[in-house]
């Protein structure tokens, strides 16, 4: 990508670090203990936070006495919604209009409490033990409300209501119609009908939420330290809650040890630990316990699926029809009611679907608000598109693979506008990706091996998931970046981008290096800081490298402009006959006409070496705007085998072909698959919220709420397909999210696939020992 007015600058043959594996650079802190999270902040004069929560998920609040809390030693405030009114506003909420509903959330609950755990009364203390302590002295009396925890049920005509001030509990309706379905069911040789549950989840990063607020009185500056995964939205959101203008709060954002779109969101807490240091005048620290992260902390995933598929007798899908009652939670949050949208916009998948028509019903619960886990919303269209998938091939008896392929979308028809008329896919070669997958798999001698193993009565089954998402969400929401190079040579980048695992240094670095000729070791990445950028976007949506790397990119090359015209003033030579190449700026024809990097880097500080009109120093700062979407693909093919007598499951071989178009970096991109494909398991094989008939939380610790553990998982043996993309200058399409939306629902249908002589069908998950025991004893 050319940037207007710039130079063009020769290619010379040159080994390229972009496309190379190379270490983390961010990795040696974590692994000898040395970097810093939300926790390790210190600050002189610090105090703590502590929460009074409802033990309930729905009840009246008739009263609340802070006397015994208040006269406890160390304890500085106490706060309830009644000290906030009227001094700090509500948690955003979406504004009502005909399709959703309105929903008033104060910070702290007053009247009533809608979810277990929600905060009621904050403690603010000189140390955690007596804030947690004063905090069990906070007396409240509540008037227990029936508790609506049953999606289903939510959104009946006489269920009880979430919100009494509402006529239901219906948050948002969304549908599609892209007319003819009716007509397209009736050429139809089969219907084929499916129900899934996608269960709740909790995103359960390894390190919780917290935050460390500091009010400076003299200056009115508030400065918060927060594990976060976008600290500019937060800057603006709390400066619009708290009063303040936007250039008095400043947002940093230390290491964060995990997210996965659970901390996109601002919370209540973080709004509390500002206001109480903005009245003490003292810094007000708060760490999220497991407890609090399980119960108050956003939810994913949790929908019920129900399909109708439209198909030939070769398995041919001629049009669907879904409904989709998604679990929102609590409050018409943003992504609570419009985060699922994607999954209908984007649920005919990989495939040349003719029709559709969808209807997505989200519905109150007394639980905490949904909000995005890793994937948001294409898992979910994925999981529904491939279980329908191995529904059609088990019920007309064909090979799942070639129910595939007679579906996929043509490689020549790309650019392509699904059906839903919401996307348009930039590129793809579907058929190439799953043969590619299949060769490896030895897709035919592992169906012998299975037929093998049922003679010998053992259960072995195949599962197959293909998969395309839409990544970058561009051009609606920019991501930013600057460049600075000193005097002496070095480069400093600061990103818009604010990783939390992801490992953005080196392969923002690579970028670097190679557009201008730097080794590794002279570039320092810099991000999660308010103050280093004028705005930045939120890390999630795989859209790190192909936006924010983007970013760096094109500063890069505004960089490069400027440092070619200055050597082309010093040198006399053209700028288009300059090279940049290890750590020299020289001629094509002659490299022994050469300025050293920082030799060039130090006269642009030096007026007297300036071409006439450029201004000293050398900083770029680029806001980089997509034009599109991007549309990673691939497939995973998995073997299970079953244990008859316990139910559980092993994995045998795992096979991941993944398209992300070009990779910046493959070992940190396969570090991205390892993760991703170890969440999706989980969420198949034993992941879930379970409440009791109360709406009591019975996975509320993490001795209850089982994660995938290291045994369970399987080796993982990762390839690649690149089909380019134009919607990015670096072609990338995004990685971080792909192996948790194929893992599942692969999974899933090898253990249906090896279930499949009993004649069952799985519905729901995940899918324990008990359940899978459960099946096989069905009949």
């Amino acid at each position: 990508m050319a940037i207007e007015g710039s130079a063009q600058i020769p290619i010379v043959e040159k080994k390229r670090l972009v496309g190379q594996s190379i270490k983390r650079a961010e990795d040696p802190k974590f692994l000898t203990g040395t970097a810093r999270y939300l926790d390790d902040i210190k600050v002189e004069g610090i105090v703590h936070a502590a929460f009074v929560r409802s033990p309930y998920p729905h009840a009246k609040i008739t009263k609340i006495d802070l006397s015994k809390a208040l006269n406890y030693p160390g304890v500085l405030l106490v706060l309830t919604q009644k000290e906030l009114e009227g001094a700090v506003k509500d948690m955003p909420t979406v504004k009502a209009d005909k399709n959703v509903k309105y929903t008033r959330r104060t910070v702290l609950a007053s009247d009533e409490v809608n979810y277990q755990g929600e905060a009621v009364a904050a403690v603010i203390a000189s140390d955690p033990y007596a804030a947690s302590d004063a905090a069990d002295l906070v007396s409240v009396e509540y008037e227990l409300l029936p508790a609506v925890m049953d999606t289903l049920k939510a959104i009946e005509d006489d269920s009880t209501k979430v919100h009494k001030e509402l006529q239901d509990n219906l948050a948002y309706k969304y549908t599609i119609d892209s007319g003819s379905v009716d007509e397209l069911f009736e050429k139809a040789d089969q219907i084929v009908k499916a129900r899934f549950l996608n269960q709740r989840i909790a995103p359960t990063p390894m390190e919780t939420r917290g935050a460390v607020a500091q009010f400076d009185p003299g200056s009115k500056i508030l400065r918060i330290y927060i594990s976060t995964q976008d600290p500019f939205y937060l800057r603006d959101q709390l400066a619009s809650i708290l009063g303040l203008e936007k250039p008095q709060v400043e947002v940093f954002s230390p290491d964060v040890g995990g997210a996965f779109g659970s901390k996109i969101s601002l919370y209540p807490e973080e709004v509390v630990v500002s206001y109480a240091s903005m009245l003490l005048h003292r810094p007000v620290k708060w760490t999220e316990s497991r407890r609090e992260s399980l119960l108050t902390t956003t939810q994913g995933r949790g929908q019920i699926q129900f399909v109708e598929a439209a198909v030939k007798n070769n398995g041919k899908i001629l049009a669907l029809r879904v409904r989709i009652v998604a679990d929102a939670g609590a409050y018409s949050t943003e992504s609570a009611v419009y985060g699922p949208k994607v999954t209908v916009q984007i649920s005919t998948g990989n495939y040349d679907i003719q029709g559709i028509k969808a209807e997505l019903l989200c519905a109150f619960t007394n639980k905490v608000p949904h909000d995005a886990y890793r994937g948001a919303g294409r898992p979910e269209a994925t999981y529904l598109i491939e279980r329908t998938i191995n529904t059609i091939a088990l019920k007309l008896k064909l090979d799942p693979a070639k129910v595939r392929l007679v579906n996929y979308i043509p490689k020549d028809r790309f650019p392509f506008q699904i059906i839903t008329r919401r996307f348009t896919y930039d590129s793809g070669d579907y058929e190439r990706n799953l043969k590619k997958a299949l060769e490896i798999f030895d897709y035919e001698g592992m169906r012998s091996y299975q037929a093998r193993a049922r003679e010998e009565g053992r259960l072995v089954g195949i599962g197959i998931a293909s998969y395309v998402e839409v990544c970058g969400f561009g051009p609606d929401y920019p991501q930013t970046a600057s460049i600075t190079v000193t005097p002496d040579g070095k480069v400093l980048v600061n990103s818009g981008t604010n990783p939390h695992g992801q490992g953005h240094v080196t392969p923002f670095a690579q970028i670097v290096a190679d557009e201008l000729g730097v080794n590794l070791s002279d570039i320092h990445v810099r991000y999660g800081d308010t103050l280093s950028l004028p705005y930045g976007t939120v890390t999630a949506g795989s859209r790190s490298a192909a936006v924010g790397g983007s970013a760096v990119l094109i500063s890069a090359r505004k960089v490069k402009n400027k440092m070619s015209l200055i050597a082309s003033k010093i040198l006399n030579i053209a700028p288009e006959e300059l090279v940049f190449n290890a750590g020299k700026i020289y001629s094509i024809h002659d490299e022994s006409k050469s300025l050293s990097f920082s030799e060039v880097a130090e006269a642009a500080y030096d007026p007297g070496q300036l071409p006439k009109g450029m201004e000293p120093t050398l900083y770029e700062y680029t806001a980089f705007a997509p034009k599109s979407n991007t549309f990673p693909f691939g497939n995973h093919v998995v073997m299970v085998e079953i244990d008859k007598e316990t139910g559980e499951i092993r994995i045998l071989r795992y096979i991941a072909v993944d398209d992300c178009g070009r990779i910046l970096n493959p070992l940190v991109a396969e570090g991205q698959v390892h993760g991703g494909v170890a969440q999706g398991l989980g969420q198949a094989l034993v992941e879930g919220l379970f409440y009791d008939d109360s709406g009591q939380l019975l996975t509320a610790t993490l001795a209850d709420y089982a994660i995938l553990n290291a045994e369970m998982m399987p080796r993982v043996q990762w390839y690649t397909t690149e089909t380019p993309t134009d919607a990015n200058p670096l072609g990338v399409k995004g990685i971080g999210e792909a192996p948790t939306i194929a893992s599942t629902p692969a999974v899933v249908n090898a253990v249906e696939d090896a279930l499949s002589q009993y004649g069952v069908t799985i519905d729901k998950m995940p899918l324990s020992p008990s359940y899978i025991w459960q099946l096989l004893h069905k009949n």
